[in-house]
């Protein structure tokens, strides 16, 4: 685990991975507010009404964290924001499967994904990288990090 960690090619690699998904899933949410507010509100996890502010605030944190991460910006808190998103992510999702529902996961990566297993072990990956981003030994290919 540690030459994994140490690698300065994979941890590039998983900041492209990561940063990539982030971005690319942040494009159709900002574009399209009402209808992640409706994917957030069909999880009935939040009280009624804050689903818009998170729709509107939560696909310019993905922006923004995809950034840190590709373009090598403070990586320490982009890492720890991908690893807080990705675990509520997964207990969302866990939770929507759990009471039986049938749902678009509003994840804006593809069309129509329903919440399931397979999502699960997705974003369990992306939780992997990311906590691998964060534990890095090397600090090669970045810009201003601030170590946390």
């Amino acid at each position: 685990m540690n030459r994994i960690l140490s690698s300065k090619l994979i941890i590039l690699f998983a900041r492209f991975v990561v940063g990539g998904i982030f971005l690319y899933a942040s494009f159709d949410k900002i574009a399209n507010p009402g209808a992640f507010a409706r994917s957030i509100e069909n999880y009935h996890m939040l009280p009624f009404g804050l689903e818009n502010m998170v729709a509107i605030i939560l696909p310019w944190i993905e922006f923004f964290v995809g950034l840190a991460l590709i373009f090598g910006f403070l990586i320490d808190g982009a890492a720890l924001i991908s690893m807080g998103m990705m675990m509520f992510f997964i207990i969302a999702i866990t939770s929507a499967i759990l009471r039986g529902y049938n749902i678009d996961c509003g994840c804006g990566l593809r069309e129509g994904e329903i919440v399931g297993i397979s999502r699960l072990i997705e974003d369990a990956g992306y939780l992997f990288l990311s906590w691998a981003i964060y534990r890095r030994k090397n600090t090669s290919f970045e810009i201003g990090n601030v170590s946390v």
